[in-house]
């Protein structure tokens, strides 16, 4: 019997408290977190808008772009960035919801099935760069890529002076990978 909506969300409500309070366990405190020193609201979502974009299935490789926790936080990524755009009601919830996945990035990763694994160094790399980044660029640079998100002629989010950056940002990305 499939569930309903409200039970779906329970369940997801339910899993997102539990990795919240894994994630907050490993803290030592609050400024452990990737978004601590984000100017604003809104640079936090540059920065979610820069990973999903810099994790286009084009730009990883091996079985890390298959694992269900990766797609899992793209689509709520790219849920939220709708709600952005759109000034939903549900943005709060769903930036929240995408803040904890993030931040419980970095722990997927170092799980036993995942750190030989092709493209795990660059997923982790992707993120350290698109958070630090989306938190630290120039105001008007910011402000322009903010600005130009907005959804294609079939209503799917669009972030095309992102995907302009891409070369460099995945120049960032190598130089984070040697580090």
């Amino acid at each position: 019997m499939a569930k309903s909506r409200e039970e779906l969300m329970e369940v997801r409500k339910q899993m997102i408290a539990q990795m919240k309070q894994k994630l907050h366990e490993s803290w030592s405190s609050e400024e452990d977190s990737l978004f601590y020193y984000h100017r604003s609201e809104d640079r936090i979502v540059l920065s979610h808008a820069l990973f999903w974009v810099m994790t286009q299935p084009q730009c990883l490789t091996g079985k890390i772009r298959k694992e269900k926790f990766f797609l899992l936080l793209r689509q709520y990524q790219e849920e939220m960035l709708d709600t952005y755009l759109q000034d939903t009601e549900d943005f709060p919830t769903i930036l929240h919801d995408c803040n904890i996945l993030y931040e419980t990035l970095p722990m997927i990763l170092n799980s036993s099935h995942l750190r030989g694994e092709k493209g795990t160094s660059k997923l982790a790399a992707i993120s350290v760069v698109a958070a630090g980044y989306g938190g630290d660029m120039d105001e008007e640079l910011a402000n322009a890529l903010l600005d130009d998100m907005d959804f294609d002629r079939y209503g799917k989010v669009k972030c095309k002076k992102i995907e302009e950056k891409l070369p460099q940002l995945m120049d960032m990305v190598e130089v984070e990978i040697k580090r």
